[in-house]
């Protein structure tokens, strides 16, 4: 982002402008030639402006006097309106300064016809808007309207401002309308980034008449100056913090096409760009420790420039558990249609996951503390953040901590005696801020305690409800994460066998599926929190989602059966376990939302997993796995979306291990138990050239026993025996 008005005694040229010697004929002053300066051309090859359009200007546009307002100097400004042009010289009209398009020349956009019913509608909105309660959500857009944003490089000559309100208002307001997915009780806040941060649109409800007023933005607002991140930035969080209301959601735009303009205050010991990322990253920060998943935030990048302030911002965001990611638009309208319908996407499922399915109204969001992920590995038992739950024998036996674990055969909790991991423990302390959050549950660290307040045992985390109404009896809320974790489990045993049985299969290497047990401590005065063993917060990664996102497996991922007939990846595993379930429970259920850590260190390696989802097919005795449980939509999203590796058909099919030294025995034998009997290649070889496997019968099995005895291989006889007077 550059300065518009640079003094053009900087750089000279002997170039000159054909047709703008001599004198107008309504200003004797305007005589001579006018020079360009290399800032000039540099402005005019950016905003698509030839010299003889330039020439034009100054020949046939309005000629106004100007003060410079950065450095006070006098100069000239040519508005040639009939063009779409104005240009500035110096105050003798011999030089050039700069020069642009008018917004919109050239381009119009309809407006949408406002009814009067959308007009009273409109007046409702306002008339409630101080009702905080009644809001669903609030997109509050920080737009880029510095000085580059004139310049003409985009798609077909159309100006990098005139081509973000045309999005904005097509592919994000429109759409959002259109589809239905924004109502008068959803709102909208534009703020301008330039020299300083200012509130364009205030808290606009959702309607075709914000649509027209950012279509007129397209044809009035004119970039000029600096862009600074700061103030900007300042007044959008001014802007998300009016309303504190957890039912409501909030969603931060934030597009730009350059580096922040923001200087350093004096003796900052900090290079330029370090203070730039450091101070805009501490302010988005601010917000999202605020809000965490309660905010998504998207930063849109315009062009090629310099992101890094833009990167450290989305890493501030996501550090806070806010749904956030940077989106770098080239200067094509694709592009940049593309990430606002993102965005309007991106809000629309964040409403369709927090509303429930019972009252089709949102929950609302507890107003909890929260600290970056990245802090998690630091542990002082003196820090305040700490709360201490500690057992203390009375004569009432009261006890401050218990603990619980729902039993699925008995469909009752169980309260086991051994209540703690480590038997120095004798309580447990609870950190005040959450630093993990998903769709259903806030994640704190949780330590057991000795008696001189010491940590002990392993690393904990405790889950509990994100919202307010399932606060009211937090140990029911558990049960169904139970009794999912638990199916799941069941599931992974079924699929670890399967998996180890395959040809080429080596056990040492293979990973295999396992969530983690959990139980709830029920903490007096707190309430119950879900309680199982930390995983490694730098290796957590989620290898699908109950969307349908199915992680893609990379060609370089290690090779794990040595079997001819197929091998497959690790990446594979997880999702050939999702398909699996669909399939071994008769299509009844599929499990997803896989997430964890692939454990390298155990053997054999392991994928330590928790908080899956489950999709309950729709039967006439369903079952019910929480909010998270999409039924048939689920399944058919995950089903469309994954792409079926190797993996996938062997677990399908029914191996033969060792052909050519197996005898099948027949259906009949099988109901009897009789199973698979090893027979030394060497007898097939001698007794039966042709054939492969043997089928035994009764009427063989003498016959059969009696070449065992001659060839001194009567090792499995007796189970042959035994089989027999089965």
């Amino acid at each position: 982002m550059s300065e518009e008005t640079k003094r053009s005694s900087e750089d000279t040229s002997s170039e000159s402008f054909p047709g703008v010697g001599g004198k107008r004929k309504a200003d004797s002053d305007n005589a001579g030639e006018i020079h360009s300066s290399l800032h000039g051309r540099k402005r005019r090859k950016e905003r698509g402006i030839s010299k003889a359009a330039f020439a034009a200007a100054v020949k046939h546009g309005e000629k106004i006097r100007s003060i410079n307002p950065k450095t006070g100097a006098k100069q000239w400004i040519f508005e040639y309106k009939a063009g779409g042009i104005t240009v500035i010289t110096d105050k003798s009209c011999t030089h050039e300064v700069t020069s642009w398009a008018h917004p919109c020349w050239g381009l119009n956009v309809e407006k949408a016809k406002i009814t009067k019913e959308i007009e009273d509608e409109h007046q409702q909105a306002i008339k409630y808007s101080t009702n905080h309660k009644l809001w669903n959500s609030h997109a509050v857009a920080v737009v880029d309207q510095s000085g580059s944003m004139r310049n003409a490089d985009t798609e077909k000559g159309v100006s990098r401002s005139d081509l973000v309100w045309i999005c904005l208002a097509i592919d994000y307001v429109g759409k959002r309308l259109r589809m239905g997915d924004a109502t008068s009780r959803d709102y909208f806040t534009l703020v301008l980034l330039g020299p300083t941060g200012t509130c364009l649109i205030k808290e606009h409800p959702f309607n075709w008449i914000l649509y027209n007023k950012i279509i007129d933005l397209l044809r009035t607002c004119r970039p000029l100056g600096h862009g600074n991140y700061l103030p900007a930035l300042d007044c959008a969080k001014k802007m998300l913090l009016s309303n504190n209301k957890g039912s409501c959601l909030l969603q931060l735009i934030f597009l730009t096409d350059g580096a922040p303009s923001d200087q350093s205050p004096r003796k900052c010991g900090l290079p330029l760009i370090s203070y730039q990322d450091n101070a805009v990253s501490n302010h988005i920060a601010s917000i999202a420790r605020k809000f965490g998943s309660r905010l998504t935030f998207g930063a849109i990048a315009v062009g090629n420039a310099r992101y890094s302030a833009l990167e450290a911002m989305i890493g501030a965001a996501q550090d806070y558990n806010c749904t956030a990611f940077l989106y770098r638009s080239s200067l094509n309208a694709d592009d940049m249609s593309s990430a606002f319908r993102s965005m309007s996407t991106l809000m629309s499922s964040t409403k369709l996951t927090v509303t429930d399915r019972d009252t089709n109204r949102q929950r609302t969001f507890r107003d909890l503390l929260r600290e970056p992920k990245s802090s998690v590995d630091t542990y002082l038992v003196d820090e305040k953040e700490w709360i201490h739950f500690v057992n203390i024998q009375t004569n009432g036996n009261k006890r401050s901590v218990k603990k619980t674990f729902f039993n699925r055969r008995t469909r009752t909790w169980d309260y086991p005696n051994d209540i703690f991991h480590d038997s120095r423990a004798v309580g447990v302390t609870v950190r005040e801020c959450i630093f993990g959050e998903g769709r259903e549950r806030a994640v704190r660290r949780v330590r057991e305690v000795d008696d001189n307040g010491n940590f002990v045992g392993p690393r904990l985390v405790g889950k509990e409800s994100l919202f307010v109404e399932d606060t009211r009896d937090s140990v029911s809320f558990h049960k169904t994460f139970c009794l999912g974790q638990q199916l799941a489990q069941r599931m992974a045993h079924r699929f670890n066998r399967k998996l180890m049985s395959l040809p080429g299969v080596d056990n040492t290497m293979t990973p295999t599926i396992n969530f983690l047990d959990c139980h709830v401590l029920i903490l007096e005065g707190h309430g119950g929190v879900l309680v199982e063993r930390m995983l490694d917060h730098t290796k957590y990664k989620k290898w699908n989602n109950n969307c349908g996102f199915v992680a893609k497996a990379h060609e370089q991922d290690q090779k794990l059966s040595t079997s001819q007939d197929c091998t497959f990846a690790v990446e594979d595993i997880p999702q050939a376990y999702s398909h699996f379930t669909y399939l071994a429970s008769k299509r009844k259920f599929l499990v997803c939302d896989l997430q964890g850590v692939l454990n390298t260190e155990s053997k054999p390696p392991v994928f330590d997993l928790t908080d899956p989802a489950i999709h309950y097919s729709k039967m006439t005795k369903r079952k019910d796995f929480g909010r998270t449980d999409r039924g048939e939509h689920g399944i058919e999203d995950f089903l469309e979306t994954h792409t079926c590796s190797k993996l996938c058909s062997m677990l399908l099919d029914r191996w033969i291990v060792n052909p050519l030294i197996t005898i099948s025995f027949s259906m009949k034998m099988l109901s009897a138990r009789m199973g698979r009997i090893p027979i030394h290649k060497e007898i097939l070889k001698a007794f039966y050239p042709c054939r492969a496997a043997l089928v035994v019968t009764p009427r063989n099995l003498r016959n059969l026993l009696a070449l065992f005895e001659q060839r001194s291989m009567v090792c499995t006889r007796s189970k042959i025996c035994n089989r027999q007077n089965d």
